[in-house]
């Protein structure tokens, strides 16, 4: 048996899962305290988006597991008479969870649901920005769990180098591509399979067909939770030159129904992460500005100082594609708008950051988002909607290129942690094989040209 490997049969596998989310239970207070703490997240937006998941993630794999655990029979080719095929998914053993900080408990223990049904031993290695829930998970994992079924280690950047270029049999990584990159090269040293969710800029298409009352409602939601900290949160939006003002108005009309008439003092907006976003995020607006963007800011109060952290929810129109804001991930409350004439203007820029984890198109023409789609890549896509795809657990998850690799979720994290074994076994003591061993007689020569034409 390799190293790491702890496989457990279904009841153990299934045992360990409730456990993990009895403990989340046990914890949610102290959780959403740390959230609070951390990221001053306001506890309706950090329990359906923090903890809420967990449990329907749990709930789905303890309800599929025995079917994901099952011999998976596969069908057999006629030439290979007298044998049975099928595929048995097995530990992959020592496993690490490298997890972000904007979603710091949901995207730690997750990952960890399908790690643990897979039947793995895991390191846990929590994200240094959020040191309060980081504590919290370390002391609630070590509540239920041993050291060789799960180990958590704390620490910074030289931890998680460290970790990742240790002996492991699967790396599941999340946050950005810069990292990811280093942690792909580490993984390499050792053959050791990855899974990466990272991000990049996830472009908003809306034509003039749209529904716009929906489109304000959808993306300011979309954009503007957990202070735009969302990897795949609207990163910009392509309008269609004639709704852009009316879309505009819409839009600054629904921050403040979400956030108030002074939203940098709702409660119900979070901060950023760190004194470094936070002057990285007011840099790019002050580039945009510089370079010719207006500013737009609900409430007239953009930023709050190092001290809170806290940014207005904003709008930057008359934006160009030389502006930094339109040439690296925002992830924060700050939305550029960009306007086009023609479709293929809106797909020009959207090639200027190929590969977005997530493509939202609002419109109500069939024949122009299957255009759309027919003419963009990205890891997911969805229609007249945001951010929801990542809420399906049936629905598999991730990026392409430099916006990941691998699905998550459900039956893709299974998958992901598992080694996919297959088998052939024999079943009946004749076949057809024999007859194509050497040394190649006439009839040896006369069955092969017979299977090629028509077996």
């Amino acid at each position: 048996m390799n190293q790491g490997i702890n496989r457990g049969g279904l009841r153990e596998r299934k045992a360990r899962v409730k456990l993990l989310m009895s403990a989340v239970l046990d914890f949610e207070q102290e959780l959403l305290d740390a959230l609070k703490t951390d990221l001053d997240k306001a506890e309706a937006e950090a329990t359906l988006q923090e903890i809420y998941p967990l449990k329907k993630e749990a709930q789905h794999t303890i309800a599929n597991l025995d079917r994901w655990m099952a011999k998976r029979y596969a069908s057999t080719p006629l030439a290979l008479t007298g044998t049975r095929h099928y595929v048995k998914a097995e530990p992959k053993g020592r496993v690490l969870i490298i997890s972000p900080w904007n979603y710091p408990v949901m995207l730690t223990l997750k990952p960890l649901i399908g790690a643990l049904a897979a039947g793995n031993c895991v390191v846990v290695k929590p994200s240094e920005h959020t040191p309060t829930v980081a504590g919290v998970i370390k002391k609630l994992l070590e509540s239920v769990f041993t050291e060789d079924i799960v180990k958590v280690e704390l620490g910074g950047a030289e931890v998680a180098a460290k970790l990742s270029s240790s002996l492991f049999n699967h790396i599941n990584f999340t946050g950005g591509t810069n990292i990811g990159r280093l942690v792909m090269k580490s993984a390499a040293e050792h053959l050791c399979s990855v899974t990466l969710e990272l991000g990049g800029k996830s472009p908003t298409i809306i034509d003039k067909s749209a529904n716009l009352k929906n489109a304000a409602l959808k993306i300011a939601w979309g954009k503007y939770m957990n202070a735009g900290q969302v990897c795949i949160a609207p990163d910009h939006l392509l309008i269609e030159k004639s709704i852009a003002a009316e879309f505009t108005t819409a839009l600054l009309s629904r921050i403040t129904t979400m956030y108030g008439e002074k939203p940098i003092e709702s409660k119900d907006l979070g901060k950023i992460v760190n004194a470094t976003h936070y002057n990285r995020i007011l840099g790019l607006i002050k580039d945009a500005v510089a370079k010719g963007a207006t500013l737009h800011v609900p409430g007239g109060v953009l930023e709050m100082g190092e001290d809170r952290c806290k940014i207005s929810p904003c709008i930057l129109t008359g934006c160009t594609l030389e502006m930094a804001v339109m040439q690296e991930e925002i992830f924060g409350p700050v939305l550029p708008i960009l306007t086009w004439e023609t479709r293929e203007e809106a797909v020009a820029i959207i090639h200027r950051n190929p590969y977005p984890l997530a493509l939202y198109i609002f419109s109500s023409k069939s024949k122009y988002i299957n255009w759309f789609i027919e003419n963009t890549q990205s890891g997911s896509t969805a229609i007249n909607e945001v951010v929801i795809q990542v809420a399906n657990s049936d629905l598999p998850f991730g990026g392409m290129q430099s916006s990941g690799m691998g699905r998550s979720g459900g039956k893709e994290d299974f998958d992901s942690f598992s080694n996919l074994r297959s088998f052939a076994v024999q079943t009946l003591p004749f076949s057809f094989l024999p007859l194509t061993f050497p040394p190649f007689n006439a009839l040896g020569l006369t069955f092969s040209r017979f299977a090629r034409k028509w077996l």
